[in-house]
């Protein structure tokens, strides 16, 4: 497999911006509402996938669940191993490509937030990657996904400079209709350094991921538009899916 664009993204320079906007407010917020979503039970076994520098994952093995977090970054793992051992929170961490991923009916539940989804390459890998969630949940168990509104997104497709860390940070969008990716190339200066990376994700139409979420075999039971439970429209920023694993063993193919 060719190294896709993720794999230089996600390293220490996302460490550094993404703080800014993944805040302790917003981790705390977004626990929250998984917590009264799922209405999971004592020590259930949540998988974090795509768990990042785990901001997710540390809390909840806090308050007693059983965590395992899964990344396809060495850089990020890192630092949520950090955290975790500061925090003194017991979670397993694997470092994995989402499409390798290979458990058995092992998870109360399955996390996917913060647009942890549609860096590949192709749309194909994209669905063996829910097939694999599927085939990871117990039976009964649920899939939480929040991630980007396409709709909302292209509202901002337009250059933009924005102050992160105190740094002016410049962006530069474009969007592909027909491949329905997002690319933008970010600049910012250190010191007199200039730096950058490329952000290339596949923005999914709230259609477009339901009908592969229910082609994976998951039921949807509840679409919002984020974690304030609001109903999803044009203008909703996020967008989040809970569906469920029915009890039978039906199989999506691989």
């Amino acid at each position: 497999m060719s190294e896709e664009v993720w794999h230089a993204f996600f390293g220490s320079d996302y460490l550094t911006f993404s703080e800014v906007i993944l805040s302790p407010e917003r981790t705390q917020f977004e626990i929250q509402r998984i917590l009264e979503l799922l209405a999971l039970p004592p020590a259930a076994s949540i998988l974090d996938l795509g768990c990042g520098q785990g901001r997710i994952a540390v809390p909840l093995a806090k308050m007693g669940y059983r965590v395992t977090g899964y990344d396809g970054s060495p850089e990020l793992l890192e630092a949520a191993r950090r955290r975790a051992a500061e925090a003194g929170a017991d979670v397993k961490f694997l470092h994995g490509d989402m499409r390798d991923l290979d458990f058995d009916e092992e998870f109360d539940a399955v996390l996917n937030v913060g647009t942890a989804f549609g860096y590949i390459a192709d749309e194909e890998g994209d669905r063996r990657i829910l097939n694999r969630v599927r085939l990871a949940l117990k039976p009964g168990g649920s899939f939480l996904q929040e991630t980007e509104n396409r709709d909302y997104k292209l509202q901002g497709l337009r250059n933009t400079w924005n102050e992160m860390n105190g740094r002016p940070v410049f962006s530069e969008r474009q969007f592909d209709s027909v491949s329905g990716r997002w690319t933008e190339r970010i600049f910012w200066f250190e010191g007199s350094e200039k730096k950058g990376t490329v952000l290339n994700v596949r923005l999914y139409a709230a259609t477009e991921l339901i009908a592969m979420t229910r082609n994976a075999g998951l039921q949807v039971t509840d679409v919002f538009g984020g974690f304030d439970f609001s109903p999803l429209k044009a203008d909703s920023p996020r967008m989040l899916i809970l569906s469920k694993k029915e009890h039978s063993r039906w199989r999506a193919n691989m």
